[in-house]
């Protein structure tokens, strides 16, 4: 299943808050992705977080794998997380073609 993951930068996080962390998130983000767990990672527009899908069991293994996140783990970042599946229109209208 995939499942969207919205990571949020807490407000209180200074630069210098986050910058010890960066280099580990992006080798953590690394091997998530060889392991085909991560499968996107996006940086959010508005530079306050990122977008990431994950092909996992489902929401509650999102929030397991994110919680393993070393932004995460410090306690820097809240994330939402959205389950999804294919879309319905494309889905019905595949059976009938």
């Amino acid at each position: 299943m995939k499942v969207i993951v919205v990571a949020t930068r807490k407000p209180d996080a200074s630069p210098e808050d986050l910058s010890p962390y960066l280099g580990p998130e992006a080798d953590h983000v690394l091997m998530m992705i060889k392991r085909d767990v991560v499968r996107e990672v996006y940086s959010r527009s508005d530079g306050e977080g990122a977008v990431v899908i994950l092909e996992c069991d489902g929401e509650d293994h999102a929030k397991k794998i994110i919680a393993e996140f070393p932004l995460a783990k410090a306690g820097l970042l809240t994330a939402e997380f959205y389950g999804a599946k294919p879309y319905r229109g494309i889905v019905q209208h595949a059976k009938q073609t």
